[in-house]
């Protein structure tokens, strides 16, 4: 868009229609499908975002400038968050478009079987999702990378599946935008990837296909309002229909919000994802709003995991450059989008037993703090090499002190980042403690799939003759606790308000088994399973259609 997307906030109404909770894939899915709808009268509909808008070609790409954009106390506003558990840590963005802005673009769809159990509603099956997945996809434009089998990071992805009769490679689809220059329908500049590996510190380039450059300017292209920097507190039923959404408005540099409320006269759509939406959800309880046992409960990180491949023999191309095509040994790496391909591990076997395993690129932030650390890492080295094979040893070596700067002949040009997922039991919890959410979930890096990831990295690393580094944090505090960048669940999907929290369409549970009139939870945390791939895809698809049925119910 030539101007910014979100609107003055004086320029607010104190009601709306419609009010949208959060702009990540639920939140500017349902909105843009409700205000594009032919619906009449028609809808007036408001998106409230808590992060800031960040035009592409303003994402810090440092690694100093990265760090001053963190989400704390005192920055509110930052993009990256950062939320650190005793058991399970969580990475994500915020900011307009909700973490699509800092996400690894990755499209896949999993297995039938993970909608097959408890406690998915039987109204949600692979069957029922499948043209909303193309739905999505379409809106989303997604596509494989056109050059994505010469990356060297790709080449060395596929050299372990190339001896695991289990294992299958494949190109990812990727919400990438590879071919198109100029202005697209909705009125967005688009500019094609550059391969510059900066996807999760946010694109300059405008080639990353973020809700920004669709759902959020179809919403906005059909009326729907916009406000950034409003942190919802609680909802709670107004006395004279609809709901008043209690909120804080931070202004840049001021941690000190100010205070108000806004009616939604006819339906509140909680999207702000799967720790936000259920921390509301939590203070909304607090405030009154009955809501079922099942708030807070069935928290998954998604089975992720990650390991890395140190100064192997083989060159990788993994350090981005950003959007820098002028310096000259950066442009040389040809590092890719974060993420291009993907092994799935055993596939039409128990989902306890299947894996994916894909790529990662480090973004130019996180090139000069990675050449200095990882090298002090312990690891396992692979090779098994005698003394006497000097040579090898040599180079290993070499390649290490050419790191002192950046060189594309270094050690780290010779490593591999891998990001997992797998099946977990999301049997995790969460809390309000001194009005902050926390996550319980005791021993969940100890669950055996763990273990057999860890496994599986060390033969990628012994494929490339490289050192293998567990997970850090796994491997350095207590408890073998997880970091996971795929929160699900807290708001779960399912059949009654004795499994789940809101139904198959999203609609909120009261604590007797009825449900509340216009008051829906639309984003990931209405997952209540992992499921063992990047979740972006299936969350669209689900908010699709959740979208589908609200617009029935506004009509």
């Amino acid at each position: 868009m030539a101007e910014p997307l979100a609107s003055h906030w004086e320029s607010r109404a104190d009601e709306y229609d419609v009010v949208v909770i959060g702009s990540g894939y639920g939140g500017a899915i349902t909105a843009a499908r409700i205000a594009s709808a032919d619906i009449r009268p028609k809808p007036t509909v408001c998106i409230l975002e808590r992060g800031i808008e960040w035009i592409p070609g303003t994402f810090p790409d440092e690694s100093a400038d990265v760090l001053a954009h963190f989400l704390s106390p005192l920055n509110p506003l930052g993009l990256y968050e950062f939320s650190i558990h005793p058991d399970i840590s969580v990475l994500q963005g915020s900011g307009l478009g909700g973490t699509s802005l800092v996400n690894a673009n990755v499209a896949i769809i999993p297995e039938d079987a993970f909608f097959e159990r408890t406690p998915w509603p039987p109204g949600i099956r692979m069957s029922t999702l499948r043209p909303y997945y193309q739905k999505a996809a379409d809106t989303l434009e997604i596509s494989e990378h056109p050059q994505g089998k010469n990356l060297r990071k790709v080449q060395a992805l596929k050299k372990r599946a190339d001896r695991n009769p289990d294992a299958k490679f494949e190109l990812l689809k990727l919400a990438v935008n590879f071919t198109h220059d100029g202005l697209d329908p909705n009125g967005v500049e688009r500019r094609p990837c550059i391969d510059c590996g900066d996807c999760v510190t946010g694109c300059n380039v405008r080639a990353k296909n973020t809700l920004y450059m669709n759902y959020l300017p179809i919403a906005k292209n059909h009326g729907a309002h916009i406000f950034t920097q409003v942190r919802v507190r609680y909802i709670v039923p107004a006395i004279n229909g609809g709901y008043l959404i209690h909120y804080e408005r931070y202004a840049p540099r001021h941690p000190i919000p100010e205070s108000g409320v806004m009616r939604a006269r006819r339906t509140v759509i909680v999207s702000a994802g799967a720790l936000g939406s259920t921390e509301i959800m939590l203070r909304s309880r607090e405030h009154g709003l009955s809501l079922p046992d099942a708030v807070a409960t069935r928290f998954s990180g998604n089975g992720d995991f990650f390991g890395i491949a140190y100064n192997s023999d083989q060159r990788t191309d993994i350090m981005g450059f950003g959007n820098h095509l002028d310096e000259p040994d950066r442009s040389a790496v040809k590092a890719g989008p974060t993420i291009v391909g993907v092994i799935r591990y055993n596939r039409g076997k128990p989902l306890n037993r299947q894996m994916t395993i894909e790529d990662l690129t480090i973004p130019r932030a996180g090139v000069e703090p990675s050449r200095r650390t990882l090298p002090w890492l312990p690891g396992t080295d692979t090779d098994n090499r005698p003394i006497l094979d000097w040579l090898d040893n040599v180079n290993e070596v070499r390649r290490v002190a050419l790191d002192i700067q950046f060189n594309p002949e270094g050690a780290l040009n010779h490593t591999m980042c891998y990001l997992v997922m797998a099946d977990d039991p999301a049997n995790g919890t969460m809390e309000l403690k001194h009005d902050r959410l926390k996550i319980k979930w005791p021993n969940v890096g100890n669950q055996p799939i763990f273990q057999q990831i860890n496994n599986e990295l060390r033969e990628h690393a012994k494929v490339l003759g490289a050192k293998f580094i567990q997970n850090p944090i796994w491997r350095f505090l207590p408890n073998s606790p997880l970091l996971t960048a795929h929160p699900l669940g807290g708001c779960p999907m399912g059949e009654s308000h004795t499994t789940g929290f809101v139904d198959e369409f999203g609609k909120v549970f009261k604590s007797d088994g009825t449900k509340h009139g216009g008051l829906y939870v639309a984003d990931g945390s209405v997952v209540p399973t992992a499921l063992g791939v990047n979740p972006f895809l299936t969350i669209s698809a689900l908010c699709e259609r959740i979208a589908d049925h609200l617009v029935e119910e506004l009509r």
